[in-house]
């Protein structure tokens, strides 16, 4: 397992090394390493930085209640764990990306922005987490029709196209991934625990190795159960699909539950339940919080993702992207590129939109094909500061967009290394160089 220098930082920095480590410190939560690493990035600085001697002069001017430079020291002084825990994890198949990584999932950032996790552990078929998929979950106490719906429901999916996916975990999340893989389709588990013994287990080899299969956990490969990572990793199922299927559920009881909740809340993807007749069942008491009813037939999945809603609310302005004074008479591809960005379904961090005038707008610009509205942003932000930095508020007024969707995307367009954020006064510009700005978004 090869790691560069910038992995091996944030891994000593966020990761627990092993089952039981003698470390005091506790490893950054993802929101202590999402204050640090945009400290970092603000100082131009890297992790791989800390790993060299010159460490506390780096980190002189850093000050956080939580994240103490004590505590920071000795964690980057774990080099001989991180070590015995590689070589351990290595030699069970798995492998680790961290956010730096170009096969990190798109939609964790997109969806979770900081709240994504800085490193993810998995073994099997990387390239599944960025292809989308049904996420399908249900309680533990699933009857045997609800076992035989998921298994069902998988095969369908993957006679489709689409990939299930799933918790993993016995019951519900187990059927769904089964029928899946057992109908030569797909399947992404996200695991709460235990990941390096399920790597290593006959049921899931053949199709771990046939790349079919990829199972993928944020946290500690060697952790057993833990109910708040049980918890949390419901939010990292819906955020790597297109849409969520509820088989069963609980009323106030368990991760189906507050998952289901979660995700009306925060409107990542679409929600349907299964259909029931007990008034008092969770999916029934779901429907009336916002999510929908699975049709008690159907052939085509398709329906199940286009009903996305956005998970911002303010609404952006008609002159998005319109051209320049200087830009050149519109082109032929431009309204397609229009509708690609109107018909995108990953961007769920966009607003709203109002269809016709987005649609107008981008008619009337010189715009690449195949771009989301974000992407649209991006191309039309390297235009604008290709000499000269600007505030967000001028970003947004040149741009005609909400000044929250313009620091929306200003700080997606950094964390992601395209954006560069300036200091005194706080500026950004595209931060390639000028001529690279059509290669990248052809």
């Amino acid at each position: 397992m090869n790691l560069n220098a910038q992995d091996q930082a944030v891994l000593l920095l966020t990761a627990v090394l092993g089952k039981e480590e003698p470390s005091r410190a506790q490893p950054l939560s993802t929101q202590e390493w999402a204050r640090f690493a945009h400290w970092l990035h603000r100082n131009r600085l890297e992790p791989a930085a800390l790993l060299k001697g010159e460490r506390a002069q780096l980190l002189a001017d850093w000050t956080d209640r939580t994240v103490t430079l004590p505590r920071l020291q000795e964690l980057l002084e774990r080099g001989g764990a991180l070590g015995f825990a590689l070589e351990k994890w290595q030699r069970a198949g798995l492998w680790i990306m961290t956010r730096a990584d170009p096969r990190y999932p798109q939609r964790f950032k997109r969806h979770l922005k900081q709240s994504a996790p800085p490193v993810l552990f998995g073994c099997g078929n990387p390239q599944l987490l960025n292809g989308g998929g049904l996420a399908v979950v249900g309680s533990r106490k699933a009857t045997p029709e609800n076992l035989a719906f998921a298994e069902n429901f998988g095969q369908r999916a993957a006679r489709q196209g689409y990939a299930i996916v799933s918790g993993g975990a016995q019951g519900v999340d187990q059927s769904a991934m089964q029928g899946a893989l057992q109908g030569d389709g797909a399947a992404v588990g996200i695991l709460a625990n235990s990941l390096l013994r399920a790597a290593t287990e006959a049921r899931y080899r053949p199709f771990l190795l046939s790349g079919a299969l990829a199972l993928v956990s944020p946290f500690n490969p060697e952790a057993g159960f833990n109910v708040g990572h049980a918890m949390a990793r419901n939010r990292y199922i819906y955020c790597l699909a297109d849409a969520g299927v509820v088989v069963c559920s609980e009323v106030d009881r368990g991760g189906t539950w507050r998952g289901a909740l979660e995700v009306l809340k925060e409107r990542w993807v679409p929600l349907w339940v299964q259909r029931t007749e007990e008034a008092r069942a969770g999916n029934a008491a779901l429907a009336q919080r916002g999510a929908q009813w699975l049709p008690e037939e159907f052939k085509a999945l398709d329906f199940l993702r286009q009903t996305a809603s956005p998970a911002a609310s303010e609404t952006l302005a008609p002159e998005l992207f319109a051209p320049a004074p200087s830009e050149d008479p519109p082109s032929s591809t431009v309204a397609e590129a229009g509708r690609s960005a109107e018909s995108s379904r990953d961007d769920a961090s966009v607003a709203p939109l109002q269809r016709e005038a987005v649609r107008r707008a981008a008619a009337d610009a010189a715009i690449p094909e195949n771009l989301d509205l974000y992407g649209l942003f991006l191309y039309r932000f390297a235009e604008l500061t290709a000499d000269d930095a600007l505030k967000h508020i001028q970003v947004a007024k040149k741009l005609g967009i909400d000044n929250k969707q313009s620091r929306i995307w200003l700080q997606r367009g950094v964390e992601e290394g395209e954006i560069e954020e300036l200091q005194k006064p706080v500026r950004y510009r595209w931060a390639h160089k000028k001529e690279t700005r059509i290669a990248l978004f052809r």
